[in-house]
């Protein structure tokens, strides 16, 4: 690792095939990477959903504090090969911002329109804006799995009916903010990051539900709250299966759950953890899937 006085961030780079760039996205997001970003080698932004190129250059942002000493072994398993990784000293907030210039605005489902706080863009006519900060929690939304969550909040939630709806991993709040915008009555956001927690508050009072979504650490702010009529997880395959029992516990019978940050070879484990569940689709965005089922007993 390159030294330098006290960085206050550290890049981890390395060059992947398109194949490998799945793989090593999760790894790097298993390991705590404050923000992922994909480029092709010419340094040229990825902006559109499921895109990578031939040659990519994939950069995972670490807490100096923070470097996964195990990263190199991380990535060798995950790829079943090692690639060279270069460690690169960030000082001061310019990595920090220079990533923003990576996200735009887009459309989501036939309802919903995500902007980053600092991109300028007008709205479609009909349709609901988010405006995202994400801070150093995941979750702008430029993500396969998050948009494919995003479809299905617009899909599955119908202001008349006004259900309540649990995000578990709430990251920047995105999806509970969906929620809410989209006509939930009530939307629980937990997370174990403190950090996700307070980019979830900023959020939601950026755009005028803070009144809507209660936001809490997991697993204590479960407490009394379900179970829910729809339950939102974005998080990573393994994560979801270690979790699989509190999450169906949070499911009420009858109730719809959409479970994604899963890669399409991790599908059928993720399947298998929730016995009570009958899937009723698959939703795929490149490698990434989303699966989507109903709790038996309703």
């Amino acid at each position: 690792m390159t030294e330098v006085r006290d960085p206050d961030w550290i890049e981890a780079r390395l060059l992947a095939v398109r194949e490998q760039v799945d793989a090593v996205e999760e790894a790097l997001l298993a390991a705590a990477a404050s923000v992922v970003t994909v480029t092709g080698v010419d340094d040229e932004p990825n902006f559109q959903p499921g895109r990578v190129w031939g040659q990519n250059l994939v950069s995972g942002l670490f807490a100096a504090d923070a470097v996964p000493g195990d990263l190199e072994e991380r990535l060798a398993a995950a790829l079943s090969t090692r690639l060279p990784l270069e460690w690169v000293p960030v000082e001061g907030l310019d990595w920090a911002h220079a990533w923003k210039a990576h996200f735009h605005a887009f459309p989501a489902g036939q309802r919903l329109w995500v902007r980053p706080s600092w991109v300028e863009a007008t709205k479609p006519e009909g349709r609901v804006e988010l405006v995202l900060d994400p801070g150093m929690a995941f979750g702008t939304g430029q993500h396969g799995t998050t948009r494919l969550c995003l479809e299905w909040l617009d899909a599955c939630i119908d202001p008349a009916q006004a259900p309540e709806v649990l995000d578990y991993g709430c990251g920047s709040g995105i999806l509970a903010i969906a929620a809410a915008k989209l006509g939930a009555s009530r939307v629980l956001a937990v997370d174990n990051e403190a950090q996700a927690l307070e980019a979830t508050r900023a959020n939601a009072a950026a755009n005028g539900v803070e009144d809507n979504i209660e936001v809490a650490f997991v697993p204590g702010g479960l407490a009394g709250r379900g179970p829910f009529p729809r339950v939102v997880a974005n998080i990573l395959s393994q994560t979801l299966i270690e979790l699989a029992d509190d999450i169906n516990a949070q499911l009420a019978p009858g109730g719809e759950l959409a479970l994604s940050g899963i890669l399409k070879g991790h599908a059928d484990r993720v399947r298998e953890a929730f016995p009570a569940i009958h899937w009723t689709g698959q939703v795929d965005d490149g490698e990434w899937v989303r699966l989507d089922g109903t709790r038996e007993g309703g």
